[in-house]
């Protein structure tokens, strides 16, 4: 990759640095073929964990707070996925981990679920004081712990549901209605720039919308509102997605 090919797709204060530094050189030049159908690798994120996320420090500080407020959402990330990186196979050789994901612990049963009713008051609170109507899921809503075959079932259910257009499941709705208003929010400054440019790295990090919605609150004029995603988050960091099947159920699943 050239330097005129990079500035071709890129924002133009970003050259320099991403050629001063050979990790992230390396990275894009690899990726050069598919600079035109997207400017920053899809998978920029897994190319630089393990604890080499602090190379895009540079270029997310061009966006000044809000972008460093991005940074650490991505170290919390990596971290939290840090023993899921790499697993050993028994004949000896070493799988690497394609997105990231964490682990339940059941020794943090008490605090998703605590958790959990956290994300229910978030979600309710967009639908009544953005949306002005009842929301899909009640405040006081039961939470459901599921693992193992249980988790598995769930996760099929909702699939199902989604690709056959099922409009009965509060997770669809919800998913959508939200995912729409997050879509409409205006960006601060120039960090309409950054959000475009990493859309695909922070959606492929564990292919989960919501989570890439936390990340990038900072960048947004959001409402005077604490972040929404933010439990969401919290979640997924303890290997726990959480998916609303009723109106009165949401359940916890694990990975």
């Amino acid at each position: 990759m050239t330097m005129d090919e990079c500035r071709e797709y890129l924002p133009e204060d970003w050259v320099p640095l991403i050629a001063a530094d050979p990790v992230l050189w390396d990275i894009f030049s690899e990726h050069e073929y598919h600079l035109e159908e997207e400017a920053v690798p899809p998978f920029l994120i897994q190319e630089l964990r393990g604890g080499h996320l602090e190379h895009l420090r540079p270029l997310l500080a061009l966006y000044g707070e809000p972008g460093l407020e991005l940074l650490q959402g991505l170290l919390e990330i990596d971290e939290a996925a840090r023993d899921t990186a790499e697993l050993r196979l028994p004949n000896g050789r070493t799988a690497y981990a394609g997105y990231f994901f964490a682990r339940f612990s059941k020794e943090d049963r008490e605090k998703a679920v605590k958790t959990a009713k956290s994300y229910l008051r978030a979600v309710c609170r967009v639908y009544e004081e953005v949306f002005h109507e009842p929301s899909p899921v009640g405040p006081r809503a039961g939470v459901l712990l599921l693992t193992g075959q249980e988790a598995r079932d769930m996760r099929e259910k909702v699939h199902q549901a989604y690709i056959h257009g099922k409009p009965y499941l509060p997770d669809l709705q919800i998913r959508d209605e939200v995912g729409d208003w997050f879509s409409d929010l205006r960006y601060r400054g120039n960090c309409g720039e950054l959000a475009g440019l990493f859309h695909e790295a922070l959606y492929h990090i564990s292919n989960d919308y919501f989570l890439s919605y936390c990340l990038q609150w900072p960048l947004t004029e959001h409402p005077d509102m604490e972040n929404p995603f933010r439990p969401h988050f919290q979640l997924w960091k303890m290997g726990l997605t959480p998916q609303f099947f009723h109106h009165d159920q949401m359940a916890l699943v694990d990975c």
